[in-house]
């Protein structure tokens, strides 16, 4: 069999399997949203954005993911406003002081992921829709709750593999071309201000089982398991120029070891950002940016692999372009 029908026997059919299905990103600072549900209209304007990863470029079938996100508050103030880079927090800049002393109100968000993703022959696609609301705090800080509700759907495209032998027993009892669409759901909490963000957000929350193969045995079933994502970050304005933001995003699986991202920002004039990030076991990054205009703003990150697969890897690439549309 090829390398990746190996990788995906591993990664389906162990005892007891814990799948790990939710994409890696380093760049989940510039889009909160795409980690934490409640991150959804954390700011005042439609937010959209799109990405493109590639996982350890080098290594044949590797994973690949693309995403498309967008966001808005419903009863959003009115009044104009200028955007800035969203810098890991950054927010709405207000030109409308007489609008800023109104009263802070309970804001209503909606939102919208599109998410696909291919390991080898194996292949996954999500589409979700989103709700959060935004409890005032203080005039500053806000507190949000998000639920997010859609469709996974896990394949398995045969025209992808081949096999040593044919009619191979284990390959046909395993993999029939088949798949399968399950309901998810995600929850999340998020705080945060211009100065500040945390988060804790709960992928997966069904916990349901895999089922596209159609040989079944006792205590070898393929589950997917909640993931957890704790999310924290400080914006500190060295000056009227620059800002430092430090931020980190902490994500569990079951008993997969913990992975920690360590990252520091520097935004310059709002237009220009630059980032090194590290990744427990598993990455260095570097990334930057730049905001074209009140429109758009786009990045991208580069991960050195520290693991054992930097021997056959040549790093991930990462790519990012969003939108603000008023």
């Amino acid at each position: 069999m090829k390398k990746g029908i190996i990788i995906g026997l591993l990664i389906l059919v162990a005892s007891k399997l814990d799948a790990q299905t939710i994409g890696q990103f380093t760049m989940w600072n510039q889009n909160h949203f795409i980690v934490n549900p409640a991150a959804a209209g954390n700011l005042d304007y439609l937010d959209a954005a799109i990405g493109y990863r590639r996982q350890w470029a080098g290594i044949k079938e590797a994973p690949t993911t693309f995403y498309g996100t967008a966001h808005t508050v419903l009863n959003r103030p009115n009044r104009n406003q200028v955007s800035s880079l969203r810098g890991t927090g950054s927010t709405i800049q207000t030109v409308d002081l007489e609008a800023a002393k109104t009263k802070v109100k309970v804001k209503h968000a909606l939102g919208i992921m599109l998410n696909s993703s291919e390991f080898g022959a194996f292949e996954k696609s999500e589409m979700s829709l989103t709700y959060a609301v935004h409890l005032p705090v203080t005039r500053e800080i806000s507190l949000s709750f998000g639920l997010s509700a859609g469709l996974n759907n896990f394949g398995f495209d045969e025209s992808k593999t081949s096999v040593i032998e044919t009619n191979d027993p284990v390959y046909d009892a395993y993999f029939v071309g088949q798949n399968q669409s399950i309901f998810n759901v995600n929850s999340g909490v998020y705080l945060y201000s211009d100065r500040f963000f945390v988060g804790y957000s709960a992928n997966q929350l069904l916990e349901n089982e895999l089922e596209i193969t159609d040989l079944k045995t006792s205590g070898d079933i393929a589950a997917i398991s909640i993931h957890h994502f704790v999310m924290g970050g400080f914006n500190y304005d060295l000056n009227n120029n620059v800002r430092i933001t430090p931020s980190v995003l902490a994500k569990k699986l079951k008993t997969h070891p913990l992975s920690i991202d360590f990252s520091t920002t520097v935004t310059y004039k709002q237009a220009i950002y630059a980032g090194l990030t590290y990744r427990t076991t598993d990455a260095i990054s570097i990334m930057g940016g730049y905001q074209f205009n009140h429109f758009l703003r786009a990045g991208y990150a580069y991960d050195y692999t520290l693991s054992e697969l930097r021997e056959a890897s040549n790093g991930s690439h990462e790519i990012f372009i969003g939108f603000t549309l008023f």
